[in-house]
């Protein structure tokens, strides 16, 4: 069946060839990471559903490190807590899809030189690296989205921060072009969407609501060369099917942030380890390992049924 091929783009001075299209393999182990607009997609999974259904036959699986307020150099962690690079290896990612440029904006147009500088440093990092103990990971850069103008909240300039964010999206763009990477700009097509929407997104101007998610769901497969025109719109049952999918991968979400992100993290990575945590938690992350995977195999299976169809 199908695998996205990988596009390559025209030679460019001084870069490697961008791919145009998100190359993926079956067996996959795709990893969100980043700011809070990768850690709400877990709450909705409306991406997840679609990206199973676009590619039944891959049995891909997807693991949602994001971390809400990260930037590319602050993410302040619990005590002991390992590094994002531990998790990687741990998950063995084939692919890492990467949320930044929202948080690093407020910082403005002085803030460019330094956001571009350490988004390089940060993608050339992942490439040096075997996550799956046999390649480097494919890379994606994925834009924040538009900031969307709300009636209480017109405090807010929203033209400068919009302004702002096409600046940092542009940044991103191009150190995509200069790494070889995929880049996947969500800021473009969703100020258009905002602009044209009936009802807000958002909740608060950033962070997307459930049509919000619904509908950039939509717009990151596009962006990926993954697009609907590939897929037909859920009727009647199907839909129904389709729901009854995503909320598997809502299941499979919550289990795993359970797995990854303890409440109970002193016990587990922290200064209540020994003598507690050591005998009581590894059994019981262990059990959480086996339940995920199960929830991953029910995934693919319902993801069969529906192969092609989207969300209307």
């Amino acid at each position: 069946m199908l695998a996205c091929a990988v596009l390559m783009a025209s030679s460019i001075a001084g870069a490697q060839a961008q791919p145009h299209a998100l190359e993926l393999r079956k067996g996959d182990r795709i990893i969100l990471l980043g700011n809070t607009q990768a850690e709400r997609m877990q709450h909705f999974n409306y991406f997840e559903t679609l990206l199973m259904t676009r590619f039944p036959e891959l049995e891909l699986t997807m693991r949602n490190l994001g971390w809400s307020a990260d930037t590319i150099t602050l993410q302040p962690r619990p005590l002991n807590f390992p590094a994002a690079p531990t998790h990687l290896e741990e998950q063995k990612a084939d692919v890492i899809l990467a949320f930044f440029g929202v948080n690093e904006s407020f910082e403005g147009d002085a803030g460019l030189p330094t956001f571009e500088r350490d988004l390089d440093a940060y993608v050339k990092e992942h490439l040096q690296r075997s996550y799956n103990g046999t390649s480097a990971p494919r890379v994606v850069l994925v834009s924040p989205i538009a900031h969307e103008r709300l009636p209480r909240l017109e405090q807010v300039d929203v033209a400068s921060r919009n302004r702002d964010l096409a600046s940092y999206t542009e940044v991103m763009r191009r150190v995509a072009v200069r790494n070889g990477v995929m880049f996947a700009d969500l800021f473009t097509p969703t100020k258009r969407l905002i602009e044209q929407a009936a009802a807000p997104l958002t909740i608060n101007g950033i962070h997307l609501n459930e049509n919000g998610h619904r509908l950039v769901a939509g717009i990151l497969m596009e962006a990926l060369g993954l697009g609907p025109d590939h897929m037909r719109p859920a009727s009647g049952a199907q839909l129904e099917q389709l729901e009854a999918l995503r909320g598997v991968v809502r299941e499979k979400n919550q289990q795993f942030f359970y797995r990854w992100r303890p409440v109970n993290a002193e016990y587990v990575v922290g200064r209540r380890v020994d003598p507690f945590g050591s005998v009581n938690f590894p059994p019981e992350m262990t059990k959480l390992d086996r339940m995920v995977e199960e929830l991953d195999r029910e995934i693919w299976r319902s993801a069969e049924a529906l192969e092609g169809i989207r969300y209307p």
